[in-house]
């Protein structure tokens, strides 16, 4: 309630600020300081915290402007909010004294001893001449005892004169570990930085301080200046160094224990810099969203608030929500009166712009397009460094908002795009062309891991690029474009000989009756979705065709309620507003084209539509009259163009891209009513190249057949919950997942603040199982009932036992976690506490770190299948885990599974491959066409049979 009261007292002063002019780069030469030393020479104590607020605004990253709002606050006798405001001073310009010193006079004064502790400890960690001590501690000593007669102080004035006992050693002491620890960090320059031997050097000074940190001779704040100071240099010198710096500064950021606000804050503004330069915009979202929350009711000015605005929106923009992201567009243009520093300004109109302009909300567009050209015309604009956020703003949003032809930019994608609403399109491929060319350049200079963050932006110009191919007739280079699209997934660089195969290659290995279909989504970045190209390669031929698009589900988008029931529904479990402006006819939708959002919805409608319930020992399926319908529908917008180049195949591969690996092709139904697994053996895999690479392989030899895992044993378990109310905690969970993976430490705290109230149901079907094919195939090992266990697995991985077998079947329950994807898991027996550091569930981030050298495994389980899209990667979860971990092929499900069902197919598919020598992708098709026929009984419905998808050579 503090800040709030302040903010309102200052925001009433600064709304009368005149227009906004160029500042002066010291903020002492404004004229404002001017006003802020004559109201304290007149005591005028009013004046004098309005000006220092004023200058806040204006100068929103300076520790001056923070000190001076202070000194305002603690002159109207407002000692707790001087201590809130040096805190920000101090967090600003750590190695300043003069700001510890202060924040400790009004900590004192304050009653709050524990703060006052933490400024006398910041200040003399920064070391002093001997001179300048004794004149500190002289001036401190004073001012406590001044304080004595103050009853309510009497025992904060104690303890701070045991603060200062023995100052002067404390401060050599401090300042020493302080000189030792971090004098190359805060002393590093830009030609340090520059060289990577050095700046990795100045990085392990800086980690190893952290030692001292935990003892208590550095400060915290002093600590975090030191990464800041690299962050900043890096920018300049060495962005690759940059990006070595993102898990410490996040690692701050999340930090609430041990940091504070304002620390955890600046942090967080290099933290977003560097993600937002990356593109990994579910980062960038998820620290602003996280730092909002953190700042509620806590905000020192409205540029700290704005500033999470700006990346907030800027994020949401960068996914494509764009209806979010004109909300919290909404919000931030409230904060324009009040943004005083030209450069905040500049940021906002920067993203503003485009999140009206590609929202379509043109008005809004319109008008803060004017107050950006408005901005550009005050006096001296034209020579400041920021002044290309607002350009780049108004250039990229030009075209939209009704301005008729933009001249090109000389930013090759910028430029692609809008030559392509200009239906330019052999002008606009040489654009992405060049695009291409310089985001590879980029690319390849940086490591795997590091490629993470381009690979979305890379993916949208090879979508753009393949869909002007096509514009252009140019269509033998889309089958590179696709291949390309997925060349830098982790998958394609572990396990794949060839970074990109040609064309050529892939039909080398490819059957006389096969045919390869990959996908590559066209839509990207642009106002619709589910748009893809599709690339059919056989034999001796290739044939390239779009998808199309809505247009099968036309009549559903526009008055389906179920729907609209389902969007409210999966809106509430993403933590956002649902996207019901299309369905209400509040925007035009585009004919023939998904909105933002729909394409997701469809799949999502259809998984409902293929699982089942068990009511009464009964199944019961949603609208089950309505599947074949649904499937057709699915059929006609993704095979039925395909029809006429598919006569004789009888063996179909998909590489999906994004969504589309969440659709059960097999399941898809023709015009003559049969399902696809009918008419083909159907398969998967990520890449050609990957393809190729596992059917060139050496064929191995294995020394068993089976190892079954099943009857494992579910307990609740007894960890605390974490705290979950809001999206704030959602991030902090997160962070530390994250950060107890890399520790290797246990998730049970993480798996008990969502479980439910009652453990997950004992798997009889399951054991059966494994019992069975243990029976039905020899050379089998099982580990069943208390042996199924996470550390049993983890021991064999290590022991380099796992690759004496050809399969791993794995029968339990598993879960792709719709809020801490890093909790997707598969259930071992669990129980209430871990049992030698393990808790039962082994996490996708583990199964990637086993050592698996097994030509299949099959997990008998629900939801195995899916994950999170990841540019590059696809769907990442479970199944590329294993991929990633050396499996060759796999057997994963896209829903949840029927218990005796999986049986069903398990035992015949594992009676197939090993008693009668099938291949894994004909034994699968066999069973599958069984289950339709109705040879298990009355288990023909998709829900039985369709989920399992074999991914693999």
């Amino acid at each position: 309630m503090r800040y709030s009261t302040f903010l309102a007292f200052m925001f009433a002063h600064v709304l009368c600020w005149s227009q906004v002019t160029i500042p002066p780069n010291d903020a002492t030469s404004h004229p404002g300081y001017a006003a802020f030393l004559e109201a304290g020479r007149s005591k005028n104590n009013n004046a004098r915290l309005s000006t220092a607020g004023e200058l806040l605004e204006v100068y929103p990253e300076n520790a001056k402007t923070f000190g001076w709002v202070a000194s305002a606050l603690y002159g109207n006798n407002r000692p707790d909010d001087a201590v809130m405001f040096s805190q920000w001073a101090m967090a600003f310009d750590s190695y300043n004294p003069e700001t510890s010193f202060y924040g400790f006079t009004y900590a004192v004064f304050a009653n709050r001893p524990t703060e006052a502790k933490l400024f006398l400890e910041n200040m003399q960690a920064v070391g002093q001449d001997q001179a300048t001590m004794q004149r500190d501690y002289q001036a401190l000593s004073g001012y406590v005892n001044s304080l004595a007669n103050y009853p309510q102080l009497s025992a904060t004035v104690q303890m701070a004169n045991g603060f200062l006992t023995d100052y002067n050693n404390r401060s050599i002491t401090r300042a020493k570990a302080t000189f030792e620890n971090l004098a190359s960090s805060l002393g590093a320059t830009y030609e340090d930085i520059a060289q990577n031997a050095t700046a990795d050097s100045i990085l392990s000074d800086w980690v190893n301080a952290g030692k001292a940190v935990e003892e208590g001779l550095i400060s915290r704040a002093l600590y975090t200046e030191a990464l800041v100071s690299m962050a900043q240099l890096s920018e300049k010198v060495n962005f690759s160094f940059g990006q070595k710096l993102e898990p410490y500064l996040e690692k701050i950021v999340f930090d609430q224990k041990n940091y504070s606000l304002p620390s955890r804050y600046r942090a967080f503004l290099k933290l977003a810099r560097v993600q937002a330069a990356l593109k990994r915009w579910d980062k960038v979202l998820a620290s602003s969203s996280f730092m909002i929350d953190e700042l509620k009711g806590k905000t020192p000015s409205t540029a700290v608030l704005a500033k999470t605005y700006f990346y907030t929106v800027m994020a949401l923009t960068g996914q494509q929500k764009y209806d979010e992201a004109a909300i919290i567009a909404d919000a931030y243009v409230n904060l324009l009166p009040k943004i005083k520093s030209p450069q905040y300004l500049a940021e906002a109109y920067h993203v503003l712009l485009r999140a009206y302009a590609f929202n379509k909300d043109v008005e809004k567009g319109k008008a803060i397009r004017k107050k950006a050209q408005e901005f550009l015309k005050i006096p001296g604009m034209e020579n400041q460094p920021f002044i290309g956020f607002v350009t780049d703003g108004l250039s990229a949003t030009e075209n939209i908002l009704g301005e008729g032809v933009v001249a090109l930019t000389g930013n090759a994608y910028n430029d692609g795009v809008t030559l392509v609403r200009l239906k330019k399109y052999t002008e606009a491929a040489h654009q992405f062309e060049k695009a291409k060319e310089e985001e590879i350049k980029v690319l390849e200079g940086l490591s795997t891991l590091a490629q993470r963050g381009y690979l979305d932006k890379f993916q949208r110009i090879n979508g753009n690029l393949a869909g002007t191919y096509y514009e252009t007739q140019q269509f033998e280079k889309i089958y590179d474009v696709i291949e390309s699209n997925r060349s830098y997934s982790l998958l394609n660089d572990k396990r794949s000989n060839v970074k990109q195969l040609p064309l050529k290659e892939l039909q080398a290995v490819l059957g006389p009756n096969e045919a390869y279909l990959s996908f590559i989504d066209v839509s990207k970045g642009s106002t619709y979705e589910g748009t893809y190209l599709m690339c059919l390669v056989r034999k001796n031929d290739i044939t390239i065709k779009y998808n199309r698009s809505a247009g099968a589900f036309a009549v559903m988008l526009e008055n389906d309620k179920e729907l609209i029931a389902l969007e409210k529904e999966m809106a509430k479990n993403e933590f956002r507003q649902p996207n019901l402006d299309y369905f209400n006819g509040a925007k035009a939708r585009k004919s023939g084209m998904f909105a933002p959002g729909e394409f997701k919805l469809m799949t999502q409608y259809l998984r409902k539509h293929m699982e089942a319930k068990v009511v009464d020992g009964q199944y019961v399926f949603y609208q089950k009259e309505k599947m074949p319908d649904l499937l057709r529908r699915f059929y006609i917008t993704f095979i039925d163009g395909l029809e006429d180049k598919l006569q004789g195949v009888t063996k179909l591969t998909i590489s999906p891209e994004g969504l589309t690996g969440t659709i059960p092709f097999d399941a898809l139904m023709d015009w003559q009513g049969r399902y696809l697994a009918e008419r083909f053996e159907m398969g998967y895999i990520p890449s050609a190249s990957l393809l190729y690479s596992l059917r060139k392989q050496p064929k191995k030899k294995f020394e068993k057949n089976v190892l079954a895992f099943g009857g494992a044993t579910y307990a609740l378990h007894s960890a605390p919950k974490a705290p979950l109310n809001s999206i704030g905690d959602l991030e902090k969970l997160r962070y530390r997942v994250r950060e107890d993976l890399k520790k290797g430490l246990p998730l049970d705290y993480a798996f008990a603040t969502f479980q439910s109230d009652e453990p997950m149901g004992f798997l009889q079907g399951g054991r059966n199982e494994v019992v069975l094919i243990q029976k039905q195939v020899p050379l089998t090992d099982t580990r069943l009932d208390e042996m199924m266990t996470e550390n049993e697995l983890k021991r064999m991985s290590k022991a380099n036992e796992l690759g004496k077998y050809r399969a791993l079947h794995l029968s339990s329950h598993a879960s792709v976690h719709p809020y801490v994807f890093d909790l997707s898991a598969f259930a071992m027996t669990v129980k209430p506490e871990p049992v030698d550091g393990e808790d039962g569930m082994l996490v996708v981030g583990e199964v990637e770190k086993l050592n698996l050298p097994i030509d299949f495994v099959m997990l008998s389980a629900c939801q195995t299948a899916l994950g999170i899209e990841s540019p590059g990667d696809g769907i990442k979860g479970l199944n590329q885990a294993l991929f990633n971990a050396g499996v060759n092929s796999t057997l994963t499900s896209l829903w949840s599974v029927s218990d005796s069902g999986t049986m069903f197919l398990s035992v015949e598919l594992y009676d197939r491959m090993f008693n009668k020598n099938m291949a894994t992708s004909s034994a699968l098709a066999e069973v599958k066409r069984n289950f339709i026929a109705g040879v298990y009984g009355d288990q023909t419905h998709p829900y039985f049979w369709a989920p399992f998808i074999y991914t693999g050579y």
